[in-house]
């Protein structure tokens, strides 16, 4: 891979962050707002003799939905990984350490502008109740820019000092 194709991974990882979040946030809200009426329409329809608890089985999909975002610091873990394995010869060459610097400004400057995203949809009227019952990924996407700053600072600091790939000091 190249050195490039190293720094647009970088900005895979916060798209991938805000597209998920973005993603649990409108799920969950459309399933409060569609659970109700389900319910009362399959109860309506279901046979009167069968087994079946509607309700229980919209709760448990509803549980589901909401537990879903807090696999957000998986994801967040499993993506830094997957940037730690690429970026082996990442800075081999001394001008890579400048243009990881600029590369690294644009990317917090990005986890900040979709922190703020996020954030503004969080708390718009429509999904403000939604966003509160979401509290790690709220806390994730509150804090994304200094998420992404330790982990990169990690990551570059793996890289440098590590004995089979980066550049020595």
């Amino acid at each position: 891979m190249n050195k490039r194709a190293n720094f647009i991974v970088w900005f895979f990882v916060v798209i991938v962050i805000m597209a998920f979040s973005v993603f649990a946030l409108v799920l969950n809200k459309t399933w409060s707002e569609i659970e109700t009426p389900l319910d009362s329409a399959l109860a309506q329809n279901i046979p009167s003799d069968t087994n079946v608890n509607v309700s229980e089985i919209l709760g448990n999909v509803g549980d589901t939905s909401r537990n879903f975002s807090n696999m957000l610091p998986f994801l967040l873990i499993g993506l830094f990984a997957f940037v730690l394995i690429t970026a082996g010869a990442l800075l081999k060459h001394p001008i890579m350490i400048f243009v990881g610097i600029m590369v690294f400004a644009v990317l917090v400057l990005i986890a900040a502008t979709f922190s703020n995203v996020y954030s503004e949809l969080g708390d718009s009227e429509s999904f403000q109740e939604t966003d509160s019952e979401l509290l790690i990924q709220g806390t994730f996407m509150d804090y994304l820019p200094l998420i992404v700053f330790v982990l990169a600072m990690g990551i570059a600091a793996f890289i440098i000092f590590s004995k089979g790939g980066g550049g020595e000091l």
